[in-house]
C-alpha cells in the first residue's frame, strides 16, 4: 500500500499537564492516514476531559479507559493488540512529534525496504526553550543495540509483518528499559532491515525525576535485559556491561564540559 494505515499507541498517565502538546504534534502531522489509540491508565476524570476536548472529535482517535492503573508496558501492549494499521508507532504522552515525522518515515521504509525505521530527536525541558539534539546510530542492528539502546521508543514505526503483532515482554517493577528488551527480543529472532533518519523528527520530554534518569537504575536494568531477553552467555554480558559503564561515564563527563 502506498499509503498504509498507522497506528499509535500513547499510554496516558497523570499526562495533564503535557497531554495537549503530545496531541498537537499528532493532529499536525502531513501524513494523514492514522490510527491513534490513547489508553488512559487509571482513573483520571480530569484527563479523559481534556483529551475528549482536545481530540475535537476526530474518528481517528480511539480513547480507552482503565480505570485500574496498568503499567505502561501491559497498557502499551493493549494499544498493540487492538491497533488495525499495517504499521505501529509510539508517542509518550509528554512527547512532541514535528510534523512531517510520519511522512518521512514512510518514505525512508519505501526507499530502503526497512521494517524498523527511527530518527534523531531533541531532549526538551519543561518551561524552557532548551533543545538538545540526540543522534544514536545511523546504522543499527542486532550487534549494535547490544551495545546500546539505539531505538528511541517515541520516533520509532515498526511494521506488522508476517511474524505479526509483536508484543512488550514483562519486566519487574523495580526495573526500566522495557523498551529495550521489546526491540532486542524482535531482533535476536528476524532479519529485520532498520533505517535511521539523521533529521530530528521528535521532541522527547527530559525530567530529571523520572526513573529513567536513575543511572544506577539503569544500569541495573540494562544488566536484566541482556541477561533475561537475550541468550548471550555470561562472559559476554559482563564486556557488554563494561562498555556501557565507560560509555555512561564518557557521557556524562563530556556533557558536564560541553558548551550549550
Amino acid at each position: 500500500m502506498s499509503n498504509p494505515l498507522i497506528s499509535i499507541i500513547m499510554p496516558c498517565y497523570k499526562a495533564e499537564s503535557t497531554i495537549d502538546y503530545s496531541l498537537k504534534g499528532i493532529l499536525n502531522q502531513t501524513y494523514q492516514n492514522w490510527e491513534l489509540l490513547l489508553i488512559i491508565d487509571g482513573s483520571n476524570d480530569i484527563l479523559l476531559d481534556k483529551v475528549k476536548s482536545s481530540s475535537k472529535n476526530d474518528k481517528r482517535i480511539k480513547i480507552i479507559y482503565s480505570k485500574n492503573n496498568r503499567g505502561v508496558i501491559r497498557t502499551r501492549n493493549i494499544g498493540i493488540r487492538l491497533s488495525s494499521g499495517s504499521w505501529i508507532a509510539f508517542c509518550d504522552a509528554d512527547d512532541y512529534w514535528l510534523p512531517h515525522k510520519l511522512t518521512d518515515q514512510i518514505l525512508k521504509a519505501k526507499e530502503e525496504n526497512a521494517s524498523i525505521i527511527c530518527s534523531a530527536f531533541c531532549f526538551y525541558y519543561s518551561g524552557s526553550n532548551r533543545l538538545d539534539l540526540i543522534q544514536t546510530k545511523k546504522i543499527i542492528d542486532y550487534s549494535v543495540m547490544l551495545k546500546t539502546n539505539a531505538i528511541p521508543m517515541s520516533t520509532a514505526i515498526l511494521k506488522v509483518d508476517s511474524y505479526g503483532k509483536h508484543y512488550f515482554p514483562a519486566i519487574p517493577d523495580n526495573f526500566v528499559h522495557e523498551d529495550y528488551a521489546f526491540w532486542l527480543t524482535i531482533l535476536q529472532n528476524r532479519s529485520i532491515k532498520i533505517a535511521y533518519i539523521s533529521e530530528v523528527s521528535t521532541h522527547i520530554l527530559k525530567s530529571h525525576r523520572s526513573r529513567s534518569s536513575n543511572k544506577l537504575l539503569s544500569a541495573k536494568s540494562h544488566a536484566y535485559v541482556l541477561s533475561n531477553y537475550t541468550t548471550l552467555p555470561s562472559h559476554r554480558i559482563a564486556l557488554l556491561m563494561i562498555s556501557y559503564i565507560y560509555n555512561a561515564i564518557l557521557k556524562r563527563y563530556s556533557s558536564r564540559f560541553s558548551l550549550n
